[in-house]
């Protein structure tokens, strides 16, 4: 059986007028100052059925900047696609592509697709659910391709918010206690999900949550003035599941002083905008994220504190991710670490196919005391020819195409001081911490590394600034490059500075 959603539009078939937008403003390039919803450059068929194809935009490269108090230029982005569907059976993709191309290829790598051109079309088999991601040549004008179990939602009828086939504007839906917001596989959602001090809350359905209503207004990304497609405080017991979240303005998912957040089966895809963290996890605890694929314009998974809450971070897992970061780092602690500590963080089982600084890092920019961090069953994907980060600094500024390429780091650990902001009664402080915090009892475990560059060394950085501060027991176990187990450090590109006690087995 497969199911295939359609989309019910309420216009021309193609196009959702955004007039509340500021979308004129950095969409210089273009007349369209609309929402586009269906990609036509790729048809598709699923076991010879035809599948929409949905647009969303994504960067065309890492070129970022600090807030200038305007969103990013419309031409610094570029088309994508992506198809969901749901099947209990083996299924094969057939994909014509208007972009011409010789080389086609499935990732993540590590399931081993086959991939077949027949005349124009890319023709492959995927026999299990997961998320994917076809790449014709290259990088760019992809196909995100979220296969998902068939599912019945028995209790989409007592939705508090229930949102049908087709198009819905609400705006901010702000959670209250015991909430249900159901979102159809068949609905464009414009909006932004909301909470402060909410509990027992339950968001799911498949459908799309779409944040191209929404334009950002102030540097700060920790305020509640700009929300994002998703942004909780002081909540308790939110369960997110199967749905698709497009178009942010900010940080995409971001929970603050939360405890018991479970996220499944989430697709977090067409991010461009600044500062588009895949999801945030600041000064929370028992946060668990499986399941899911995560493609975003800054960090990808980063867990964060600041100083308005004075709380640890614990017990956090992210389980069985696909993982796309296009500016900053992929699985990541900090940098922002205003709390006293940080225990039991576990990143397992998950595929970065793409990697911008950093794969694997730990960045304690503050004063924290992180500890028991385990990284474990995760395959890294290192490509030498990923573009080096460029900063903007000037508008109207392109970005430089011969600004080089590097291979992001494997693993990074530092505490190089961060400026962080402070709000006081009458302002906002910015300053740095004069203490630098700690990092040690990290394992990574069982770490497959797949490099397209054979002469390339993966990078090992694990370094204090502070030569008081001393990072300890640090354990690499069964770390393979290209299939070969790695015996000793001489097969890693190091840099270890004021650590000690840093094994390899």
């Amino acid at each position: 059986m497969i199911k295939i959603p359609k989309i019910n539009f309420r216009n021309n078939e193609c196009f959702a007028c955004l007039g509340r937008t500021r979308y004129k403003d950095y969409a210089t390039d273009t007349d369209n100052v609309i929402y586009k919803v269906k990609n036509d450059n790729f048809s598709v068929t699923i076991n010879d059925i035809d599948c929409e194809v949905r647009e969303c935009r994504v960067s065309a490269f890492p070129y970022n900047r600090p807030w200038p108090g305007k969103q990013r230029q419309y031409s610094q982005t570029e088309s994508a696609g992506f198809i969901s569907f749901s099947a209990d059976e083996s299924v094969t993709l057939r994909v014509k592509s208007k972009k011409a191309f010789k080389t086609a290829s499935v990732k993540p790598s590590s399931k081993n697709i086959k991939v077949g051109i027949q005349e124009d079309e890319a023709v492959f088999t995927l026999s299990n659910q997961g998320n994917y991601v076809l790449e014709l040549d290259d990088t760019h004008n992809v196909l995100h391709i979220f296969f998902n179990h068939i599912k019945d939602y028995p209790d989409k009828d007592k939705a508090t918010y229930y949102y049908g086939p087709g198009m819905h504007f609400p705006g901010i839906i702000n959670l209250r206690d015991n909430d249900m917001v159901y979102i159809d596989e068949e609905a464009i959602v414009f909006g932004s999900i909301n909470s402060v001090g909410a509990k027992n809350v339950k968001i799911f359905g498949g459908g799309i949550l779409d944040n191209s209503c929404e334009e950002r207004v102030t540097e700060n990304c920790y305020e509640n003035f700009t929300k994002g497609t998703f942004r909780i405080y002081n909540s308790e017991n939110i369960d997110v599941s199967d749905i698709i979240f497009t178009n942010s303005s900010t940080w995409v998912m971001s929970m603050f002083y939360c405890k018991n957040i479970n996220i499944d089966n989430v697709k977090i895809v067409g991010h461009w905008r600044y500062n588009t963290d895949g999801i945030d996890i600041v000064n929370s605890d028992n946060v668990t994220v499986r399941n899911s694929f995560i493609r975003s314009f800054d960090d990808t998974i980063s867990i964060k504190g600041i100083y308005e809450y004075d709380k640890p971070i614990e017990n956090i897992l992210i389980d069985n991710c696909v993982m796309w970061c296009g500016w900053g780092k992929n699985c990541e602690i900090g940098v922002e670490t205003a709390c006293p500590e940080y225990k039991n963080i576990v990143f397992k089982n998950c595929d970065l196919i793409h990697n911008s600084v950093a794969a694997l890092t730990v960045s304690n920019g503050c004063n924290a005391d992180i500890h028991d961090v385990l990284f474990e069953n995760i395959n890294v994907e290192l490509q030498s020819c990923t573009p080096c980060e460029v900063v903007q600094t000037e508008d109207g500024k392109p970005y430089d195409q011969n600004a080089g390429t590097h291979t992001p780091f494997l693993a990074l650990a530092y505490n190089f001081p961060y400026t962080i902001r402070k709000r006081n009664p009458d302002a906002i402080e910015v300053f740095e911490r004069e203490d630098r915090g700690n990092i040690h009892d990290v394992v990574y475990r069982n770490i497959n590394v797949i490099c397209d560059d054979k002469d390339v060394k993966p990078v090992v950085k694990i370094r204090s600034c502070d030569d008081s501060v001393i990072f300890k027991n640090f354990v690499f176990e069964n770390i393979f490059v290209n299939g070969k187990k790695a015996s000793s450090f001489d097969e890693f590109e190091t840099v270890f500075e004021n650590s000690e006690n840093i094994t390899i087995k």
